[in-house]
């Protein structure tokens, strides 16, 4: 296992799917994935049993502390509310992971809108901006349908439709056809 820890940017509410990726490649080199993708599981101890069998859970469950605790430390501190009451680090890696990829309007949303406000830094190489375009396009593939929706309600002035911009944002459905609707009724109202 790897005693040096991870070098690379903290989750915070945006580096979900760049974070995830580089979190996973750590711990796999660190001998820690496979506790949190649930292939290894804890062994249960049998009647009658052994000093090998409570030295095999021992093991089991030092390692989950490591990975639990590389998990918790590798998050930037107001993400670490969604590790309430959580110990187990294939719960906490899971609870990260339906958190950050919600598929609501509201997520879609400010993914698009991160993605149209990404800008060139200016000692950053075009490679660099290539691979973060890319990891917001990852996210945008299964979004695609939402697009024209999307676009729609980012063109209204935010001053001007503050609720209506917020009341299309918190359906659960964001289709064409809906919000094609919600803007005649809102036109003629």
């Amino acid at each position: 296992m790897s005693s040096n820890g991870p070098n690379f940017k903290k989750l915070n509410a945006t580096n979900y799917t760049t974070w995830s990726g580089e979190m996973q490649t750590w711990l796999q080199a660190s001998g820690l994935w496979r506790i949190i993708n649930g292939t290894t599981k804890k062994s249960s101890i049998p009647s009658p049993s052994t000093e090998a069998h409570h030295s095999a859970v021992e093991a089991w469950e030092a390692i989950a502390d490591k990975a639990a605790e590389w998990l918790y430390l590798m998050v930037e501190p107001e993400q670490r509310v969604h590790f309430a009451n959580r110990e187990d680090p294939v719960e906490m890696w899971e609870f990260l992971k339906s958190v950050h990829l919600q598929r609501c309007p509201g997520t879609c949303f400010n993914t698009y809108d991160d993605l149209f406000n990404i800008r060139k830094a200016e000692d950053e190489s075009l490679q660099t901006l290539i691979n973060r375009v890319k990891d917001y396009t990852f996210n945008l593939k299964s979004l695609d349908e939402e697009l024209t929706s999307m676009t729609l309600i980012h063109a209204l002035p935010a001053e001007e439709y503050p609720s209506f911009t917020s009341s299309l944002l918190l359906k659960d459905k964001l289709d064409k056809a809906t919000v094609y609707q919600t803007f005649v009724t809102e036109d003629i109202q």
